[in-house]
């Protein structure tokens, strides 16, 4: 008995030891390997400590067709309503430790919004806006994600 107190005893300072203190927040969804135009990601949390940093983290396969991806984001707050529009190229990332021509599947983390002074009950919410050259409107099955996911880190910088 005093050997299995032992064993759960370091398993939960294990637990406890490996959180990460910066992440606030972190969710995601499975995407059978397409993302609807019509279902944003969302999250909605409350905020206690700022400033903050809000990602997006894509999983993609080879089925994926573009070079890059047009995010639109809405972030609600109680004294804040901010709408942009975020283009993001894969081959000129910052994750290209991230990418490796041997994998089939690659993963980027997209800075949404870098630095934002929020406090209270917050809703974010992202949704993909790309399109073909040649159409007006968005793609509304697009094809090759994996995994969508928002991540919400305490900012590093100060305001």
């Amino acid at each position: 008995m005093r050997k299995f107190s032992f064993f759960l005893f370091s398993i939960f300072f294990l637990i406890i030891g490996c959180k990460d203190e910066s992440t606030i927040h972190s969710t995601h969804i499975e995407t059978n390997g397409f993302w609807l135009k019509d279902v944003p990601i969302k999250a909605s949390l409350e905020i206690s400590e700022s400033p903050i940093d809000i990602y997006l983290f894509l999983k993609l396969n080879k089925d994926y067709p573009f070079s890059n991806i047009y995010l639109l984001s809405n972030l609600e707050n109680n004294n804040l309503n901010l709408t942009d529009t975020i283009s993001f190229r894969f081959d000129d990332s910052e994750n290209k430790n991230l990418l490796s021509k041997q994998t089939r599947i690659k993963t980027f983390k997209i800075p949404i919004h870098k630095n934002i002074n929020v406090s209270g009950e917050t809703l974010v919410e992202v949704s993909h806006a790309v399109r073909y050259i040649d159409s007006v409107g968005a793609v509304l099955k697009l094809q090759g994600i994996l995994d969508v996911g928002i991540l919400v880190n305490k900012s590093n910088e100060k305001i």
